[in-house]
């Protein structure tokens, strides 16, 4: 280990505890191969030429910056997601957390006020939702022979007269007003690389890290070395993680109709001279799903919601399938019939939010479905009334942070 970093990891211990603490549990090794540092909630890997690039400040920077993407589970939690656009997610992420703790960063690290206490999942989405409108608006103007905004020789987003964006005063840069957050990504170094763990034990790994991140912040607490902002990433990072799809399932099965009835006997007893009840299960209505179609729901969200309307379909089997695509209005409608192939179109729509259509349509048409589930960000106007239906919101925005519904049940979707 080189003797800086032995150094800066002292400091850490003696002047952030809870970085510290999580620090010690890390080896540290020596990889000429990257670029800067990384971790995969086992090891520190640093590039020697670039630590020599770093003052010890901005090296005790870093190695807190790599602690804090294992504490926040930032190894485990990047599913399909691409790993550079996951690795800005949780730069975002991050950062200012440590630049609150009083901490300093190399210069250029990714840093943007929009994204202040944000997960790397809704960070990751509006980044994704970004590239490819730049990559759209790249294609159209290749197309008309000239490049986005007609500025040759500019990129979209670079400030007039070729001058560098403003920086923080830890020396990071910040997005100047009016510049493309998407561009500057595309550029902007990572002072350090978060890598999946690879090992068959993750699940064990990822609940070791859960208990060492709790014991370190109660360590750090009694010390009274805990920014705000620290608490609050611990308190998401160490709580259990419920998976929406199991609730929407459990929510569509309840609002299904099942009973017991002596109407038709149980077989298997009757040989017996027993007559017990068999379960009786009424069809089933119609199961309604409204997707948010203004697009502030992200497209990866809206493929794996599509992905799970098709999973409730074969599980429950509604008289029919309901799917609703609505922004301030329903855009778009598709009706399937029980046993019908179902082929979802693309998400339609594009203005604002509002969630009254779908309901006014459905009182209007005269369906009473057996349930429906509604995926959006919650920000939106809701009905006057509560239906007599039971509602499932999907909500693509924190619970902690969303809009209470005024009726139905609210389950966090992050993907």
């Amino acid at each position: 280990m080189d003797p800086r970093i032995s150094k800066q990891r002292t400091a850490l211990v003696l002047d952030q505890p809870f970085f510290g603490a999580l620090a010690l549990r890390l080896k540290v090794i020596e990889d000429p191969s990257c670029t800067t540092f990384w971790t995969d909630s086992v090891s520190i890997g640093y590039n020697p030429t670039y630590l020599a690039s770093l003052n010890d400040l901005e090296t005790r920077g870093v190695l807190a910056h790599e602690v804090l993407h294992v504490a926040n589970g930032h190894c485990w939690r990047q599913g399909d997601r691409d790993s550079d656009l996951w690795n800005d997610a949780c730069d975002h992420a991050i950062n200012p957390i440590i630049v609150d703790a009083g901490m300093l960063l190399p210069k250029g690290v990714l840093m943007d006020a929009r994204f202040r206490g944000m997960s790397a999942e809704e960070i990751y989405g509006i980044l994704a939702q970004e590239k490819r409108q730049k990559q759209k608006q790249q294609g159209e103007g290749q197309k008309d022979g000239g490049k986005p905004g007609g500025q040759s020789g500019q990129q979209a987003g670079d400030p007039p007269g070729g001058s560098s964006p403003p920086q923080s005063a830890n020396g990071a840069n910040t997005p100047s007003e009016g510049s493309d957050p998407a561009a500057s990504a595309d550029t902007a170094p990572s002072c350090g690389e978060v890598r999946q763990y690879a090992a068959d034990d993750r699940a064990k790994q990822e609940a070791e890290w859960k208990v060492a991140v709790h014991q370190a912040a109660k360590a750090a607490q009694m010390r009274g070395g805990m920014p705000g902002a620290l608490q609050g990433m611990i308190a998401q990072a160490v709580e259990p993680a419920v998976d929406w799809r199991a609730i929407l399932h459990r929510f569509a099965q309840e609002s299904s109709p099942t009973d017991y009835s002596f109407a038709m006997p149980n077989r298997r007893y009757l040989h017996m001279r027993l007559y017990l009840p068999s379960l009786h299960e009424p069809a089933v209505g119609d199961g309604v799903f409204v997707r948010d179609a203004s697009g502030s729901v992200w497209d990866e969200t809206q493929a794996q919601f599509a992905a799970e309307i098709l999973a409730v379909n074969d599980a429950v089997r509604p008289r029919r399938l309901i799917v609703m695509d609505c922004d301030t209005r329903v855009t778009q409608v598709q009706t399937f019939e029980r046993g019908e192939a179902v082929e979802l179109l693309p998400v339609l729509g594009g203005g604002g939010t509002s969630f009254v259509d779908p309901f006014r349509r459905l009182a209007h048409e005269g369906i009473h479905p057996a349930f429906l589930v509604y995926l959006t960000d919650m920000d939106g106007a809701f009905p006057g009334e509560e239906p007599a239906y039971p509602v499932l919101w999907a909500s693509t925005t924190p619970l902690k942070r969303a809009r209470q519904a005024p009726f139905g049940e609210m389950v966090e979707v992050i993907c």
